[in-house]
């Protein structure tokens, strides 16, 4: 059985494409992109840091703080820390970047539209 949270109405749903929800303890991140909802914990696995203005280009966000990029269906990383705030940098001192870390995905949650409603649905 899956629990479904009420997050917003779609004509409620900001223009920007994008809303932070609190579902439980945690920040979402719903992005629309297209016609399609994404859901993801608003943070990025590198440190922590939130996704809200991260760049979606179709199927994708890029972290606004490191440049990791990752799908925004399945929450896999496709790119791992390749800027700081914006900057582009080297590929050797990518390392030193990423303070340790490997990469990492995203968390994915599914999103429902119904009867003009957009809902979180999680696992039981």
């Amino acid at each position: 059985m899956n629990n479904r949270t009420f997050l917003t109405s779609l004509s409620d749903f900001p223009t920007s494409g994008k809303a932070v929800f609190k579902v439980g303890d945690h920040p979402v991140l719903v992005v629309k992109s297209g016609e399609t909802f994404y859901a993801i914990a608003n943070k990025c696995p590198h440190l922590g840091l939130p996704l809200t203005n991260g760049k979606v280009e179709g199927e994708t966000i890029t972290c606004p703080f490191h440049g990791s990029k990752f799908d925004l269906k399945s929450g896999e990383n496709l790119d791992w820390v390749t800027s700081f705030v914006g900057m582009r940098i080297p590929e050797w001192s990518r390392r030193l970047l990423e303070m340790g870390k490997r990469p990492a995905p995203l968390t994915v949650f599914q999103v429902v539209v119904e009867d003009g409603k957009l809902y979180l649905e999680q696992p039981a």
